[in-house]
């Protein structure tokens, strides 16, 4: 239950795919950059949509996992989660801002990519990038401290296991986390519309 939950999984991936590389491929993406919009707003508009392909992605399987938690004795093995409504929703909210973050880094990738076969190798790839820290997180047996709050993925992850164990966490580190993944989801937006700003992308 890591990167199923942090960003909502391949939930947007594809959408990324088919409003960059998938349109260059069609011949469609120079019809669209003609139009009398600058570039910056289109492709931003690209990546809310993605973001919000990947809420909608988020909601569903915080949901699942949580009906599918109900169904399974876990009492029987000698474990026991805290993932009811309220903690689903807390789940979903820690999480949120990550999806902005997925989202931009997605679209940039994709935006170096000529067909969309190419473009879902490397895309298949920067997925796993989320997973490294938590991944080394989980091997060393790392306890939330407030300066990982700034780490994406990292600071999502820490924060959902505090609430899957009814563990309280300083609220300040909710605000920490989420305020990391803005600042870096805005700043990889701005540099999606720069890119898209070049008469290369067209390429």
């Amino acid at each position: 239950m890591k990167i199923e939950i942090i960003g909502g999984g391949p939930g947007g991936l594809y959408l990324a795919i088919d409003a960059t590389a998938g349109e260059r491929e069609r011949g469609s993406l120079e019809s669209l950059l003609t139009l009398p919009v600058d570039r910056e707003h289109l492709i931003y508009g690209k990546i809310a949509a993605t973001t919000a392909m990947m809420l909608a992605a988020l909601a569903i399987v915080a949901a699942s996992i949580a009906v599918s938690l109900k169904l399974v004795p876990l009492e029987t093995f000698g474990m026991s989660v805290h993932f009811g409504p309220d903690t689903v929703w807390r789940v979903f909210l820690t999480v949120a801002p990550f999806a902005l973050v997925a989202a931009a880094i997605l679209t940039v990738v994709a935006s170096f990519t000529r067909t969309y076969k190419e473009a879902q190798s490397w895309l298949g790839i920067v997925l796993l990038v989320p997973t490294v820290p938590i991944a080394i997180a989980s091997v060393l047996s790392v306890q939330p401290q407030a300066p990982l709050m700034l780490v994406p993925s990292l600071a999502q992850h820490l924060l959902i296991q505090g609430l899957i164990r009814g563990e309280p966490l300083p609220a300040g580190w909710a605000a920490f986390a989420a305020g990391s993944c803005l600042a870096l989801g805005i700043a990889l937006a701005w540099l999606a519309g720069r890119l898209y700003r070049r008469e290369a992308i067209l390429g």
